[in-house]
């Protein structure tokens, strides 16, 4: 009989349960649909879930004209928010506290003078926030790059993996005169990929379980992948294929931060079926 273990940082984190909560008791006090500016968590399944309820996500803030509105977990940008208050839409914030720092920090630095680095995806939803408070006046890097500045100030996307961050920061120390670093990288993040990694080295199959869209699962899912060559990234347990587990003794299971509990539930009790 194969045996599954799991890591102890799995299911959802400090910020996508505040965003739901947030959203759900606003839903329980007015009786009616509210909408959120894009999905308040990158997983389709919760999004899904949420909208069955009457939190619905819509892209362009200038498809409502009236009612409640709820900023994601990972933020939204400068000029979004602009014209929301606008339009007087009544506003409830769920942005993740980390994430509101890595903006902080970022608007700090910028008025010390420094040039902003933000290390992380150019694409994510929290980079291009965390961007458009700076006014576009910023460099997104995820690889050492040269940049013509003397006095950098770094912060970075709190789902990015430290060393990532290292890299980055060492590039720029060859290059700029000061450089002032703040590790905004989530610990709740750093613990789970610390976690996921020495659980791959002591198993022979490993399932990373979460949205295929989620920047932190897909990151969890390559460092794990490096570890233990024969793992796999699934959204929901309907992708497992048996044939994964030939000749398998022990299975590790982990999760992105806005992996519900009922899919690494289900995707635990199918893997002990087998």
């Amino acid at each position: 009989m194969m045996q599954v273990l799991k890591t102890d940082q799995i299911g959802f984190c400090f910020g996508v349960k505040r965003a739901i909560s947030k959203a759900l008791n606003e839903l329980k006090k007015r009786g009616e649909h509210i909408h959120t500016l894009g999905p308040l968590v990158h997983n389709p399944q919760v999004v899904s879930s949420l909208e069955e309820k009457g939190i619905i996500p819509i892209e362009d803030v200038r498809n409502i004209e009236k009612g409640v509105i709820c900023y994601r977990s990972h933020g939204i940008q400068k000029e979004e928010e602009e014209k929301i208050r606008k339009k007087k839409l009544v506003i409830i914030d769920a942005v993740c506290p980390f994430v509101k720092k890595v903006r902080t920090r970022a608007l700090y630095l910028k008025k010390q003078g420094y040039t902003v680095v933000i290390v992380g995806d150019e694409k994510h939803p929290e980079v291009k926030s965390v961007l458009s408070y700076l006014d576009n006046d910023g460099i997104v890097m995820q690889y050492p790059r040269p940049i013509e500045a003397k006095k950098v100030g770094v912060v970075c996307q709190t789902t990015q993996d430290i060393e990532t961050l290292k890299k980055v920061v060492e590039g720029l120390m060859d290059q700029a005169e000061e450089v002032r670093v703040y590790n905004t990288i989530c610990e709740s993040t750093f613990l789970r990929k610390k976690q996921a990694v020495d659980l791959a080295g002591r198993v022979d199959a490993m399932l990373v379980v979460g949205g295929k869209s989620s920047s932190n699962t897909t990151k969890l899912y390559r460092m794990v992948k490096k570890v233990q060559p024969n793992s796999h990234h699934i959204e929901t347990e309907d992708e497992i294929k048996p044939a994964w587990f030939s000749n398998i003794k022990r299975v590790g299971i982990t999760g992105g931060t806005s992996t519900p509990d009922f899919m690494i539930e289900r995707v635990e009790r199918l893997v002990k079926n087998l």
